[in-house]
């Protein structure tokens, strides 16, 4: 750190440059830094450069000042000019920023980065940052320890946003390059929001979580936007009603970078399970009662769920071999046998995740019926098929994200055929097969 490079004086004055912006004398607080020796590069020479007051050429001296006192500019605000507090709220937000705890600054970034670029740039994280400040408690210690040395105004500024919490908003209206209309969906409240770069960004309808705070006659986000889908809202609004702790809030948060799960018909995580096992002669007559043997007469039989999806093949060659695509299913059909055949041992066993969709066809090519080993095109054509029968059980899944309706139901629904539609508009475009489609599924639902 720059800092730690300083004599003693200079320190000093680093510390008197450091009260000066809490004060909020930006003129002072550069020429203190520059005694103390600062480059441009410091954090503190930064901010204090940003926060500035710009000379008024066109007001002379001797002319009454701008502020409305009555006096001449040179005995009122020569020099000392004020920025207004709807540009001073950035200040006040950077200044309290000065102060975080770094070790809670670590932990929240080493959270962020888990599937989120790399720690450093989590470390330099709008919403790190912010929940450290108020989800963290540095806002409001912050004002216990340093708050007598702010300008009225920010003090008090400081003390409201202490009484505001981060919630969930619906993008009613945009404005673009200007600003946005936002429902909070905690308390229902509508505020106008001053925020020129995402709203070239964000559009009606979209849902985000921020803290909205007010800052002099405006509305403004600090700590960065950040989107949620509408699967997440409920769950999300739960938490905060909760208080949630700082790396819960961060991890809830993350959670959108990881990368998707691949499960089966059951909901389990897609894995290429197997197992070899050592048995009696007499398991064939039993496996025959317990499951389906294949068409060919082979010794070979398919465990299948209710509607003739194949959820595990087993095969007997002196030694009885398992295949399923799931730990799960493994597991319970390894419990199943040892009811058929008590003295069984498991000689081999493997339990591979499956990491992308290529992996996934395979993982799925295992459970299609008994034949020549499948080419890429047959492996798609079986991951298509999953896809279709998957979208068609969908349908008639209790989704969280629909305060736990199917997507039928929604769909005949008033008040929940909005968010059934928000759902869908969330899905990725069609195009790839692996994918569910929200086409199809809103030909089949009516939309």
């Amino acid at each position: 750190m720059e800092a730690e490079k300083l004599g003693p004086t200079s320190l000093v004055l680093l510390d008197l440059a450091e009260y000066a912006s809490e004060r909020g004398d930006a003129v002072r607080g550069l020429a203190l830094a520059q005694r103390a020796g600062l480059t441009a590069g410091h954090p503190l020479f930064r901010l204090l450069k940003q926060f500035q007051p710009q000379p008024r050429p066109e007001l002379g001296r001797n002319k009454p000042c701008w502020c409305g006192s009555g006096r001449k500019c040179k005995v009122c605000h020569l020099n000392s000019e004020q920025l207004p507090l709807d540009v001073r709220a950035a200040w006040l937000y950077q200044k309290a920023g000065m102060h975080l705890d770094q070790d809670l600054l670590i932990e929240l970034a080493t959270e962020r980065s888990r599937h989120s670029g790399t720690w450093m740039q989590a470390l330099n994280d709008p919403l790190i940052n912010d929940v450290a400040l108020f989800q963290g408690g540095a806002f409001a210690a912050f004002l216990v320890t340093r708050g007598a040395l702010l300008p009225a105004d920010e003090r008090l500024l400081g003390e409201q946003w202490t009484l505001i919490e981060r919630s969930v908003f619906e993008i009613q209206r945009v404005r673009a390059g200007i600003g946005l209309t936002v429902r909070d969906l905690r308390t229902g409240d509508t505020h106008d929001v001053r925020e020129r770069a995402a709203s070239r960004q964000l559009t009606a309808g979209s849902l985000v979580c921020a803290r909205i705070v007010p800052a002099g006659d405006t509305m403004q986000i600090f700590g960065g936007l950040e989107p949620i889908g509408l699967r997440e809202r409920d769950e999300l609004i739960k938490l905060l009603d909760n208080d949630p702790d700082p790396v819960e809030l961060v991890a809830f948060l993350t959670a959108r970078f990881a990368p998707p799960k691949l499960v089966n018909t059951e909901g389990d995580p897609l894995a290429m399970c197997s197992a070899t096992l050592s048995v009696t002669d007499t398991l064939s007559e039993a496996l025959d009662g317990a499951y389906e043997r294949a068409e060919d007469g082979a010794p070979e039989w398919l465990d299948l769920d209710g509607d003739d999806h194949v959820r595990a093949r087993i095969r007997l060659d002196g030694q009885l071999h398992i295949e399923t695509n799931s730990e799960n299913r493994l597991d319970r059909i390894l419990d199943e046998l040892r009811t058929l055949d008590p003295i069984l041992t498991i000689v081999d066993e493997s339990r591979e995740p499956v990491p992308d969709t290529r992996a996934a066809t395979e993982a799925l090519g295992r459970m299609a019926p008994a034949g020549p080993a499948l080419s890429d095109a047959d492996a798609t054509s079986v991951m298509e098929q999953f896809i279709l029968d998957y979208e068609q059980k969908w349908l008639d899944d209790s989704i969280p994200a629909l305060a736990g309706l199917t997507p039928r139901q929604a769909a005949n629904d008033p008040t929940r055929r909005d968010d059934l539609i928000r759902l869908l508009e969330s899905f990725p475009d069609d195009g790839n097969p692996t994918r569910m489609s929200p086409t199809r599924i809103r030909a089949a639902l009516g939309l």
